[in-house]
């Protein structure tokens, strides 16, 4: 790590222990460190953590960092309450549902405000999908899509966004978890709010995170934070959980996220496999690069067939989708599946007129940097996440 990347980490190991930075070291690269702090959403925390030495350091980083502060304080506080009146509402009328990821790991924060989130996720059960839309009607709020997997709603004048979710996973770890709810009980003294065992949900939190590297090239550091914070915060049955991970492919990469985290946060001693998550997880952000996420795609290919044919299928695999792809794009085509030549005609000039940027991402499948994509290959098998 560079200085600057230490004081980074410094200021979030401090902020997330409600400790406060006594002083400024020298060398720090301040555009640097306020884009890792932007890059991965961290202006919260660091800010907090600088409160003391606020006077030793750029007067327009602490006023750039204040208002975002500020703006993440406003916005955490109507969240909280809109999300309050949405749960009510849904627990009032008997609808099924469970909260996940940030409504239980914000709590974990020294302030919620500290973890932002842009949304809500909710498990609904589909089986009350039409009661779910005619309560989000009668709230007030919008809707901004509906697709197989999800409701995507919001409130108008807040933006607070809900994504009503019908599994906890697609794909490779929806085998595992199911739908969401067979692993859930009935939290006590509620009769619709329905929520996971600590492991369990520990498990979804890996899950997410592994799913967000493998598709993103990477990870911000919150998702090592949430992790750092959850185990922290539960004694947990490792003999329980270890067992389950292996059975959904997350052990592996349990071990070395949480490793991670204890490198960053407690200073142990860590080998270098870590240390090379570690670095790239600092490189990376919550919008990782593109040259990478190609890389990380490819690679993903190149387990089974090598990466030359790797790069042709994942070229030809971007050009025409599976067809369960398609079926979520188009729902028509689960009733007429015969369509399916026309349709791909459709998506592509859809793609022509509203997405150009595609075409040029298309090409850069069989243009992937050698390098990289051994970089990335590396990466998916340090974590164990070559099968995602």
């Amino acid at each position: 790590m560079t200085n600057t990347e230490k004081f980074f980490v410094e200021c979030i190991k401090c902020g997330i222990k409600g400790r406060k930075i006594e002083s400024v070291p020298d060398g720090i690269d301040y555009k640097q460190f306020y884009k890792l702090c932007s890059t991965h959403s961290m202006s919260v925390i660091v800010y907090r953590a600088l409160e003391k030495v606020k006077d030793n350091l750029p007067r327009d980083l602490i006023s750039i960092l204040q208002r975002s502060m500020q703006r993440h304080v406003m916005i955490d506080v109507q969240s909280e309450y809109d999300k309050n009146e949405f749960l009510s509402a849904m627990e009032a009328r008997g609808l099924k549902h469970m909260p996940l990821k940030g409504y239980y790991l914000k709590k974990l924060y020294p302030t919620t405000d500290m973890r932002y989130a842009s949304d809500c996720d909710v498990l609904i059960d589909v089986s009350q999908l039409k009661e779910v839309r005619a309560l989000v009607k009668e709230l007030g709020l919008k809707t901004k899509r509906h697709d197989e997997h999800h409701d995507i709603v919001y409130y108008p004048n807040t933006k607070t966004i809900f994504e009503l979710h019908k599994c906890i996973f697609v794909g490779e770890f929806e085998k595992y978890f199911g739908v969401g709810f067979e692993k859930a009980h009935l939290k006590e003294g509620t009769n619709a709010f329905y929520e996971l065992g600590v492991e369990d949900f520990y498990a979804t939190i890996l899950g997410h995170s592994a799913y967000h590297f493998a598709e993103g090239a990477g990870v911000g550091i919150r998702h090592v934070i949430d992790v750092y914070l959850y185990k922290n915060a539960y004694e947990l049955d490792y003999e329980y959980l270890d067992k389950e991970l292996e059975r959904c492919g997350l052990l592996k990469f349990k071990n070395l996220f949480e490793a991670v985290a204890d490198y960053f946060f407690d200073d142990k001693e860590v080998d270098e496999q870590t240390i090379k998550i570690a670095a790239h997880i600092l490189e990376s952000s919550l919008f990782n690069n593109e040259g990478k996420q190609v890389a990380s795609r490819v690679a993903a290919s190149a387990v089974k067939v090598g990466d030359k044919k790797a790069r042709r299928r994942t070229f030809w695999r971007k050009v025409f989708l599976t067809k369960s792809q398609m079926q979520f794009l188009f729902p028509v085509l689960k009733k007429a599946i015969w369509l399916l030549p026309v349709f791909h005609v459709v998506r592509w000039v859809q793609v022509l007129f509203t997405r150009p940027k595609a075409i040029a991402k298309l090409k850069s499948y069989n243009a992937v940097d050698e390098s990289v994509m051994e970089e990335m290959k590396e990466i998916r098998g340090i974590l164990g996440i070559e099968h995602l």
